[in-house]
């Protein structure tokens, strides 16, 4: 046979089946006897009963006896009289006669037909109305008439079916049961006052056939591998076959008037030697045994001869067989061993392949071996993207559903069957012995029924998992099991009982037949009383109440039933009915577990120190034992002791403490658990509880047509394998088929084909990732939706809260490339050290983590480069932060304390006194800095403002909790001027605070001095700074830009100029840093008010009268009254051009931004220099440069290899190209319905919490309401425009650096020792790819991750991920956090985020700040926009515009907000037919943003911006407010808050 090597690929593929194997007689060797393991099991000597035929009722008392061939039953299992009037006072005797035999039909069922009630007789059953001497054969000691009714088997039928073989009489009141395997009538006999409780049990077994039993074997398999058919690569195969036919290969004799038996279904479980299982699904059926037997086989089945085909039967037990042909038949299984367990699915597909064989009249064009390859190799596994797959099968289909998605282990239950045959009360004992690990044996005469009861106990055994012996389908041979002195869960046909002893006394057997149990020594000692009282009756009562609406459904849907072909959407609607029952089954289940677990994590011990001993992880090291059973319930004491003592519970707190396949079960445990306990505190009853979440995934497709219109979403459909085809003719080729192939062709599997498609990329594997190996930066499917359910919650509680969650989970994406980020550092420690401070920083934003994984890869990071004592600390992090480490984190942190290197005892008592050196050394550091801060002086200016408020200021500056740097802008002397005429500024080279409390006018005019610090005082200047505050700006002295910070020596002192009236004006207030404490700043202008305002800024009535002027000009005259009113109430309130505190307006409004938020810490420029990346990333930077240069020089290893690869495509940068790479990111997307530019932050604001959304909503689109009643209400119904906005990115290379928020990075420029330039310098290069939030980023970073560990770790992803590469740079941007993913674009580079791009602005909506006549021709980014400048200048079409920027930055300057607003209005508003509108233009707010960043710079206070334009525009006359569209609408909150948790973002 042909290899199938290079198809089968690694064990980590997920294919749906792993081997097809073919199981009967053995062919080309001896048959060998199926010898049953007497010695242990005790094998009966008796012969098989034959089957009842007649039953019969007589009276003795009346002279009556039984007729001939008939035997009486004349006493009970007890040895009572069987007397059907027994105890009856006055009666006659009346008892029971049956007859045996072959030569008439036998019976299948027995019933009672009791008058008194109503019953009426079925169509298909005989009444017993007369006894043999034509009395009336009513068995009731009443009035009404009781009767005894029988159903016989049809002519025809199968000698295989199910007949009755034995009757017994018992006396209920007498304390008798039914025997094991029997059923029990639950009608009375004995309907009067007095007499004895009387039932009628009768025993059904499968008819007997005279047959012989041999060992099966396996006569072919797939796929093979080249072994010269030896079996050497299916090593399952010696216990596959046993499993199939469990009863042996058999060969039976039939009359031929006999219909042959229906083709049965059955599964089964295997398991490995590594604990993996597989689970098998068989389907047995018969064909004719065409070979000659042999004489010794013949006198075995007690035959004459077999000569002719017809045979003579020897016996004399009036078989039918006696003057009839009769035939032989064998039977033969065919099997799929898979992974997982579809078995509803594979039931389908075997016995279409069963037809195919077992039909000669028809033809078809596909043999059966490509059906089985097209199975295996070219049908899609199902993922949760694609949750079903279709595959077509002539004119049926067959679906197969995702397990990924399931919050339980994978398993192969069928609960709904085994709560109908076993009944709750049955059910809940049998998971009391599985809980307490006792021997348990199932069986009935429905194979099929054993694996699915044995795995569906199991499965509502979780999170405990069975860990003794478990053979859900035992074959016979094997049934010396049932004797073994250790607990087992084993599963047998119910003939075992008829060829073996009964188990022994402490077996408790569960038959499904009968829904019985049997005695045993168990059930004397364990009750389900023991269970804990409250648990029990709650599930109980929800077991009882779904087997009430299971029994309802299936009257409505036999009712309902032809018995025919059901169409695949039925099947559909079926199974998703099936899984909505079998969920509630298993969420009762699984409050039971909860409830009796409740609490327990209290109880677990986690290791936090190195382990000394072998014992630290002892089971009772690590968990508390005693304090767990104190805990419990004082009745169920006796429970909960046995069960503590189990190897499920041990193992189950081994699972929780460590690594482990279960640690995401155990997991989702705990949240089941915190479910139950916070329904219980609020009062609410935990019935109304849901822990399993119902499935989803067939709630959409209630048809073929609806699920093939959703193909692109959650299915795939796969068609049928093409036909066969004549080479010569081209004809397609027929197969038919007698019998099913004992020997499958290779060349009809088509592997060559296969493998050509394999390699052309045809077919991508779906690896299989093990939850022991999982990447700790994925969560699990619950911490998922735990997540996004959390951020929904806070979302709809304060939708501020959304800026926070896009905050968290940008934090998060940088944890994400750590692993990464070390792999390339040669400094681990010192990463490590980086990534807690990042942390740190993320937790002094006070944002609330949304799930475990920051803290869980920076653990698993600490012991896998052996730092076992940070972990502990991000562990303690973690309880600062209010999180309980739940199963996944808690395993892998004890996984970094075990398995790291500890320092020894000695380095760790010097480890423990230097820490306490140096916290004494900084408490005296930090003790003297406050003191001599407190005796700081202050020499002000009489030009400044006044002394108290600069007091205050720098008393707001010392007491801010969080310090900020940020990377200064263009210099004073550099920076546009207002005016024509230009000054020079007089200074005497004072030094600016870039920490940016105390802003440049301001320091300007304070001195310091201090005996202590006149050395520094000299170096650093008069400017009132912490010594915090110095040290960084010492460090920071060689950085790029700090020659900006210090303006020229020979620059002097301007006496005027547009920058000198911003320091005297009102609008001091916006154009200062944002760090002040606002309310002792307020105290203490309480005092001094009118004087602060008229020392700093131009008198109240000119400001009034401006305010004034601004409204005559746009308001009609009818109006002025009332709002000069207005007007005097707000300035008087407020102060002359004061921007109102935010404090007033949080009153107001819950929802309003507060700039003292810490999650707002970066709106202020970039992080303090713990974070600085020269420091941190320079190793890593050098690292990688050395890396390259081995590529370069040819110097490749494997992963040197795949990095060169990679990055083929992407643009190469060489070493020599002078100067800097460029990179600009902008989000500035164009809305495609409204054709307005939505920025950054609105973007944001219209992402939603969803991880698969990859579009925002346009806040400029508007619909029903008017747009006063969008701005007063955010939630107001809006007709939304939804887009997917772009993230644009262009490159080049740049000799002098733009003044950015953002710092240049990556390895200095090394000087070129030729004069020439030995490279060209790059052209420029621009990128676009999709711009998504931070939850839909990670997703795709933790699908990359789940399917590769190192994805994160190859330059590859710039190519083959681009979406996720520049996302991820642009999110680490915006959070300022070192990365060397930067260095993957560029060794040197200068990565900016930015607002806008001028070149993609059209020439109708040009922006204000291109009329900035300051622009130099290389300013812009990419593209010298002025040429669009002069364009509309030249030929008049704009000749205002430069003229409405002066005047808008002129008002900006003059705190004139409002007359910038007004001046834009009207630039853009038009008169049509005598009504007045709004043309197309530029979003006003946007123009005043942009051009006052372009010409103030960071001197702009924004925050302060936004609150004044959001009072100014609410002044516009109502007519004019109405007329104008929501983009010139000021900001909504959620979307200054997006803003404002990032860096801030440069112009262009």
């Amino acid at each position: 046979m042909s290899s199938g090597a290079g198809l089968t690929g690694s064990h980590d593929e997920r294919r749906l089946f792993e081997h097809f194997v073919i199981a009967g007689l053995a062919e080309n060797q001896p048959l060998e006897r199926l010898k049953p393991s007497s010695e242990e099991c005790g094998l009966r000597n008796t012969q098989p009963l034959a089957p009842i035929t007649d039953i019969a009722v007589i009276f003795p008392s009346l002279g009556e006896k039984p007729p001939d061939g008939f035997d009486v039953i004349e006493s009970t299992t007890l040895g009572y009289p069987a007397d059907l009037n027994h105890g009856s006072i006055g009666q006659k005797s009346v008892f029971l006669c049956y007859k045996r035999g072959y030569n008439k039909l036998p019976l299948v069922d027995i019933g009672i037909l009791d008058e008194g009630r109503g019953d009426k007789p079925m169509i298909d059953s005989n009444v017993v109305q007369t006894t043999p001497f034509g009395r009336c054969a009513s068995v009731n000691n009443a009035s009404q008439g009781i009767y005894l009714t029988y159903r016989r088997a049809p002519p025809n039928s199968s000698q295989s079916q199910f007949v009755v073989t034995d009757i017994k009489v018992i006396l209920a009141n007498k304390g008798e049961i039914p025997p094991h395997t029997y059923y029990k009538i639950t009608k009375n006999l004995n309907k009067g006052l007095v007499g004895s409780d009387v039932f009628i049990c009768y025993k059904k077994s499968q008819g007997t056939a005279k047959r012989l039993a041999y060992k099966p074997a396996v006569l072919d398999y797939f796929p093979r591998s080249d072994h010269s058919g030896e079996m050497e690569d299916f090593k399952l195969a010696q216990n596959v076959a046993m499993f199939c036919l469990p009863m042996g290969a058999l060969i039976e004799c039939w009359p031929t008037k006999c219909a042959p038996p229906d083709r049965s279904f059955s599964t089964f479980v295997l398991t490995d030697e590594n604990g993996t299982k597989f689970y098998g699904s068989a389907v047995t059926f018969y064909e004719k045994y065409t070979k000659q037997l042999s004489e010794d086989q013949l006198e075995q089945l007690d035959l004459k001869s077999d000569e002719g085909g017809t045979v003579e039967d020897s016996g004399s037990n009036n078989d039918p067989a006696d003057d009839l042909q009769i035939l032989f038949y064998k039977n033969v299984s065919i099997c799929l061993i898979s992974r997982f367990p579809f078995f509803n699915s594979f039931k389908r597909f075997l016995f279409f392949l069963h037809r195919m064989s077992s039909t000669p009249s028809c033809s078809h064009p596909v043999p059966i071996e490509r059906y089985i390859s097209h199975l295996m190799y070219e049908v899609s596994f199902p993922t949760p993207r694609r949750p079903r797959v279709f595959m077509q099968l002539g004119a049926e289909n067959i679906s197969f559903d995702s397990h990924d998605d399931s919050q339980l282990p994978l398993n192969g239950a069928q609960l709904i069957d085994t709560l109908k045959y076993l009944g709750s009360e049955n059910l809940m004992y049998l998971m009391l012995l599985a809980l307490l690990e006792q021997k348990i044996l199932i069986h009935s005469l429905r194979p099929w029924m054993l694996a699915a009861v044995a795995e569906s106990v199991c499965a509502l055994m979780f999170p405990f998992h069975w860990q003794c012996p478990y053979i859900p389908q035992c074959p016979l041979g094997l049934a010396g099991v049932l004797h073994a002195p250790l607990p087992f869960i084993a599963g047998v046909d119910s003939r075992y009982f008829e060829l073996y002893e009964d188990p022994p006394d402490d077996v408790t057997c569960f038959d499904l037949d009968t829904s019985t149990i049997s005695f045993s020594t168990v059930r004397a000692t364990f009750k389900t009383s023991m269970l804990p009282k409250k648990p029990a009756k709650q599930l109980k009562s929800a077991l009882e109440d779904i087997f009430g609406k299971l029994q309802k459904q299936d009257y409505s849907t036999n009712s309902k039933s032809d018995g025919g072909f059901i169409p695949v959407d039925q099947d559909l609607v079926k199974q998703r009915q099936r899984r909505e029952f079998e969920n509630e089954i298993h969420d009762a289940f699984l409050k039971f577990i909860a409830s009796i677990m409740k609490g327990y994590q209290a109880f677990l011990r986690p290791i936090k120190g190195a382990p000394m001993t072998e014992h630290a992880t002892d089971t009772g090291n690590l968990f508390d034992l005693d304090g767990f059973l104190r805990s419990r319930d004082r009745s169920s004491a006796d429970f909960y002791k046995r069960f503590s003592e189990t190897q499920s519970f041990m193992r189950f707190i081994e699972e929780r403490s460590f690594v482990s396949d279960k640690n995401t079960y155990n997991a989702f445990f705990d949240d089941c658990i915190a479910k139950l306990t916070s329904a219980v505190e609020d009062g609410r009853d935990i019935s109304g509880v849901q822990l399993l979440e119902p499935d989803t995934s067939h709630s959409h497709t209630t048809s073929t047509i609806n699920a093939l219109a959703d193909t692109r979403t959650s299915m795939v459909f796969i068609p049928a394998p093409e036909p066969f085809l004549n080479q010569e003719t081209g004809e397609e080729l027929q197969f038919v088929y007698g019998e099913f192939p004992s020997k499958m062709r290779s060349e009809y599997f088509q592997l060559d084909r296969l493998e050509k498609n394999g390699k052309d990329g045809e077919k991508v594997p779906m690896h299989f990732v093990s939850e022991a190996s999982r990447c700790s930066a994925v969560r699990t499917k619950p911490e998922t939706r735990s997540s996004l359910l959390a951020a929904t919650n806070a979302v709809k509680t304060n939708p501020l809260h959304w800026s926070k969650t896009l905050l968290f989970y940008s934090y998060s994406l940088w944890f994400m490339q750590l692993d990464s980020l070390l792999t390339a550092a040669p400094n681990k420690k010192k990463i490590l050290r980086l990534a807690f401070n990042v942390l740190d920083r993320m937790e002094k934003t006070e944002i609330f983590p949304l799930d475990q994984v920051c803290y869980r890869i920076l653990i698993e990071l600490c012991g896998k480069y052996s730092e076992p004592e940070m972990a502990v600390k991000v562990m303690r992090a973690m309880q600062r932060a209010g999180l309980e480490q739940n199963a996944v984190t808690y395993g892998i942190y004890h996984r970094a304390v075990m398995d790291a290197t500890w320092p020894s005892p000695a380095r760790q008592k010097a480890i423990k006194m230097w820490n306490l050196l140096r916290i004494v050394l900084t408490g005296a550091e930090t003790l003297r800095k406050w003191a001599n801060l407190e005796r700081r002086p202050l020499k002000i200016d009489e030009k400044s403002v006044e002394n108290t408020e600069n007091a205050e200021n720098v008393q707001a500056e010392i007491t801010v909790d969080y310090q900020i740097t940020s990377y200064p802008l263009d210099s004073v002397e550099n920076s546009p001027k207002m005016t024509p005429k230009r000054h020079n500024l007089e200074q005497k080279e004072p030094l600016m605070d870039p920490l940016g409390a105390l802003g440049p006018l301001e320091a300007e005019n304070l001195e310091v001095s201090r005996e202590k610090t006149k050395e520094r005082s000299k170096s650093l200047g008069k400017v009132g700074m912490s010594p915090a505050r110095a040290k960084f700006f010492a460090d920071h002295a060689t950085l790029p830009f700090s020659n900006e910070n210090t303006p020229k020596s020979d620059k002097k002192e301007a006496k005027s100029g547009w920058f000198k009236g911003i320091a005297n004006s009102p609008m001091f207030k916006m154009i200062k840093s944002t760090t002040f404490d606002s309310s002792k700043q307020n105290s203490a202008e309480s005092s001094s008010e009118t004087s602060s305002i008229t020392g700093a800024s131009p008198s109240f009535h000119s400001v009034v009268n401006q305010f004034k002027k601004g409204y005559d000009d746009v308001m009609p005259s009818r109006f002025r009254l009332g709002v000069s009113t207005l007007l005097n109430k707000s300035v008087g309130a407020m102060g002359s051009g004061m921007i109102y505190s935010d404090d007033r307006a949080s009153a107001e409004n819950p929802f309003f931004v507060n700039p003292k938020d810490p999650a707002y810490v970066l709106d202020s420029g970039v992080p303090n220099c713990l974070l600085r990346e020269e420091y941190w990333m320079r190793e890593v930077y050098l690292q990688l440069k050395r890396s390259r240069e081995r590529v370069e020089k040819g110097q490749k290893s494997e992963e040197n290899e795949e990095i060169s690869d990679g990055i083929a495509d992407f643009p190469q940068f060489s070493a020599k190209t002078p100067g800097k790479l460029e990179v600009i990111l902008c989000t500035a997307t164009y809305c495609p319905s409204c054709r307005t530019m939505v920025y950054d932050e609105e973007i944001m604001a219209g992402w939603k919490v969803d991880d698969q959304n990859l579009n925002t909503i346009c806040p400029h689109c508007s619909g029903s309401g008017t747009a006063t009643d969008a701005v007063s209400n955010e939630t107001a119904a809006i007709q939304e425009s939804v887009f997917a906005p772009r993230l644009k990115i262009r490159m080049r290379w740049i000799e002098e650096m733009k003044s950015s928020w953002y710092q240049p990075g990556g390895l200095q420029e090394t000087p070129i020792s030729t004069p020439e330039k030995t490279t060209s310098t790059p052209s420029d290069i621009q990128l676009e790819v999709a711009f998504v939030s931070p939850l839909v980023l990670r997703r795709e970073l933790e699908t990359l991750l789940s399917t590769d560990k190192d994805a994160m770790r190859n330059e590859s992803l710039k190519t083959t991920h681009p979406v996720v590469f520049w996302n991820l740079i642009y999110y680490l941007r915006r959070l300022s956090l070192p990365s060397h993913l930067f260095s993957w674009i560029a060794e040197r580079h200068h990565i900016r985020c930015v607002f806008d791009l001028p070149t993609q602005h059209d020439e109708t909506r040009l922006p204000l700040y291109f009329y900035n006549p300051n622009h130099d021709g290389n300013a812009p980014s990419f593209g010298d926009f002025t040429e669009k400048i002069t364009r509309k200048l030249e030929d008049g079409s704009d000749s205002t515009g430069y003229a409405t920027w002066k005047t808008v930055t002129d008002s900006v300057n003059k705190n004139l907000l409002f007359k910038a607003v007004q001046t834009l209005v009207n630039s853009s508003r038009l008169v049509k037919n005598g009504s007045v509108h709004v043309g197309a233009h530029f979003p006003i707010f946007r123009d005043i943003q942009f051009a006052s960043i372009d010409v103030f710079g960071r001197a702009l206070l924004r925050d302060a911006l936004d609150t004044q334009y959001d009072s100014e525009s609410n002044k516009l006359p109502p007519k004019i407010k109405e007329i104008l569209p929501l983009q010139d609408h000021p900001l909504s909150h959620v979307t200054r808050a997006c803003r404002k948790v990032f860096m801030p973002l440069d112009l262009f």
